[in-house]
């Protein structure tokens, strides 16, 4: 059956949305009422499709002649769209995909409810919790721009999330994924990104990272990040930047963050 499935995907194309369904659709036709983690591993198939079915789409919707990206930000009601626009987006959203808005300009992106509506029933408890996050996170992206755009509280609640599904699932069959989603949060927790700095314009740590800190201290201080955190804060307090900036670089050279 894998043998099968991977076939009729290599029989697909980069450039039709509408092969996400196709794809999903076989995928069902081919291993309903199999075991969890059959379906699982079937699953991981489709996932690296779509995953490259995106982002040739994405590059399609780019070089677009007729792409207008003033009428698919909403400049104009969704009842007035052009016929081909609306067509367009229809044909993304009923195959799995969406527009997203970022920095003045639109992107091919995937709505991962169609994961939920294809594939929840037939993979095991534990990767449906994954996808579960990954859609809910899909949802709310945590930086644009450069910068963090969830609260300090959601940052810390999303590391811990990742750190205790990685701890409580060693043998998990995404599990080098997992680990980099919960490395992407320790190091934006950690290091900040761009846009959005530790230290303020004044060398203080900032409100966002001293609620951040304060927060994750308070309410999971046995977990890992607590650990790597609990230093470094200190140091800070203290105003020992050079000591901090010391631990931060023992930190990446231990490869704890990028």
């Amino acid at each position: 059956m894998f043998n099968q499935y991977v076939v009729f995907i290599k029989s697909l194309n980069l450039t039709d949305p509408e092969n996400a369904t196709k794809a999903a659709r076989r995928y069902a036709d081919l291993f309903k009422g199999q075991a969890p983690a059959t379906c699982d591993t079937a699953f991981l198939i489709f996932s690296a499709y779509y995953d490259k079915l995106n982002n040739s789409l994405d590059d399609t919707h780019f070089n677009r002649a007729d792409r207008s990206d003033t009428i698919l930000m909403g400049k104009v009601k969704s009842g007035k769209l052009p016929v081909k626009v609306a067509k367009y987006l229809k044909q993304l959203n009923d195959n799995g995909f969406t527009i997203i808005i970022e920095e003045g300009d639109t992107y091919v992106g995937q709505d991962r409810d169609f994961i939920a509506r294809w594939f929840y029933d037939s993979v095991s408890p534990v990767v449906k919790v994954y996808l579960e996050q990954l859609n809910k996170e899909n949802k709310a992206i945590y930086v644009e721009d450069a910068s963090i755009i969830i609260s300090a509280k959601q940052l810390v609640d999303r590391e811990i999330w990742w750190e205790q599904f990685v701890k409580d699932n060693p043998g998990f069959i995404s599990i080098a994924d997992a680990a980099i989603n919960q490395k992407s949060y320790l190091q934006a927790l950690l290091q900040g990104t761009d846009n959005t700095w530790v230290m303020d314009d004044k060398n203080n740590l900032s409100d966002y990272f001293k609620d951040a800190y304060s927060y994750l201290l308070d309410k999971f201080p046995l977990s890992s990040a607590a650990k790597l955190v609990a230093p470094y804060y200190a140091f800070l307090k203290e105003g020992r930047r050079y000591r901090a900036d010391s631990l931060m670089n023992v930190y990446k050279k231990e490869g704890v963050t990028g």
